[in-house]
């Protein structure tokens, strides 16, 4: 190669962004949170540099900011690499749902809330002709859905309200909430319940069941569901049904979880 093709090359290498990817390679090898300083210090850069790395990522909804801390988000399933290699709970979940999805025939679902939205991190798919058509990184809005509606129950009160404030609820069917008030109430419901049965709010016609995914420390870390098309099923069999299979498959996971 010649001092040219050299000098040109160089000068095609962005810094930022390959500071950028790093930050993210450093969270795939399982960093939970990182603060400015420890990006300064693995990276070799300036606080300032480490700064504009983590708002940028920030801003573009790859991390997300708590105090001095910065986390990676689901948002990065875009990438297709980066939060898998980060979180091992679908590949912990698997066998688990495989077995829901087949003692049930319905499809069970994995998922983790980003702010507004559900992302679903797996799936197992029953053979059923009637389904919503979804794969891994598929986002749903969290409020007319049994699986956000778990998900917003795991949020501390300041943070449930800041959602409030944010989300505009929009009537996807003829029996969606879009009253926040309702919204707040059936959230804490589900909060006391442990569990959420969702009809015919999302979609006309299908139901979801889902039930929390929680640490060690107590703390929800995902959800689980199945949905399903309704027919002529009631709340009351949806929950004698597909509940105690629930609850046994996330009994499961949790137990396979670091501690």
């Amino acid at each position: 190669m010649t001092q040219s093709e050299e000098k040109e090359k160089k000068e095609e290498f962005l810094d930022g962004l390959a500071n950028g990817l790093q930050v993210l390679q450093i969270y795939a090898g399982g960093v939970p949170s990182l603060t400015m300083q420890d990006v300064a210090e693995r990276l070799g850069v300036t606080r300032a540099a480490a700064r504009r790395i983590l708002l940028t990522l920030e801003k573009l909804g790859y991390v997300g900011q708590e105090g001095r801390q910065f986390s990676v988000t689901p948002k990065v399933l875009e990438l297709g690499y980066a939060y898998f290699a980060a979180m091992k709970l679908p590949q912990l979940a698997r066998a688990a749902m495989r077995e829901v999805a087949d003692v049930l025939g319905e499809t069970c679902s994995l998922g983790v809330l980003d702010r507004e939205d559900v992302v679903f991190l797996a799936r197992e798919d029953a053979p059923k002709p009637f389904r919503l058509d979804l794969s891994v990184g598929s986002r749903l809005p969290a409020y007319p859905h049994s699986l956000g509606r778990v998900l917003l129950s795991g949020l501390e009160d300041d943070a449930l309200e800041k959602y409030l404030q944010t989300v505009e609820p929009k009537r996807l069917t003829s029996t969606t909430t879009v009253s926040k008030a309702a919204l707040r109430k059936l959230v804490r419901q589900v909060r006391g319940d442990g569990y959420c049965i969702s009809i015919s709010e999302l979609v006309d016609g299908f139901a979801g069941v889902a039930v929390p995914l929680r640490g060690s420390d107590g703390r929800m870390v995902a959800g689980l569901s199945v949905s399903m098309v309704l027919g002529s099923r009631k709340a009351s069999e949806l929950k004698s049904a597909c509940l105690p299979v629930l609850l046994k498959a996330a009994e499961r996971i949790q137990s396979m979880m670091p501690r």
